[in-house]
């Protein structure tokens, strides 16, 4: 379960968030029926590459994720605190676009799978020992 919930991760992070940031433009916030913020790009570009790097980490972890634990720590610390992000840009500006929630559930589901795989990966690393 650890390997498949850290794959999932890497293929959200750069498919879902890293991907269409790092490319983003007019046209991509129009498919997901977004506003476009042409001075928002430096910082969107920047979150775009992070979340590619996140991936690769994430997806390097699955190979052994009872030797990654501190990146299974990292995954659940990241998908957490983008669910404080979003709670907190809904207290902010009053509401979210349907997309924003979208992410807020994976970001939901991603901690507690990665929380089940960190307790998988404990154990079998105790077993290891």
């Amino acid at each position: 379960m650890a390997r498949f919930t850290l794959i999932l991760a890497a293929v959200i992070e750069v498919v879902f968030r890293g991907l269409p940031a790092i490319f983003g433009s007019p046209a991509v916030a129009e498919i997901f029926n977004l506003e476009f913020l042409p001075g928002f790009i430096p910082y969107v570009h920047a979150f775009g590459a992070v979340m590619i790097c996140l991936g690769v980490l994430f997806y390097v972890a699955s190979k052994a994720p009872e030797k990654h634990l501190l990146v299974i720590n990292i995954a659940i610390m990241r998908f957490a605190l983008g669910i404080v992000a979003q709670v907190g840009s809904y207290f902010q500006l009053g509401g979210l676009h349907v997309f924003w929630w979208i992410h807020m559930a994976i970001d939901l589901v991603m901690v507690v799978l990665l929380i089940l795989a960190r307790s998988q990966a404990k154990a079998h690393e105790a077993a290891m020992a």
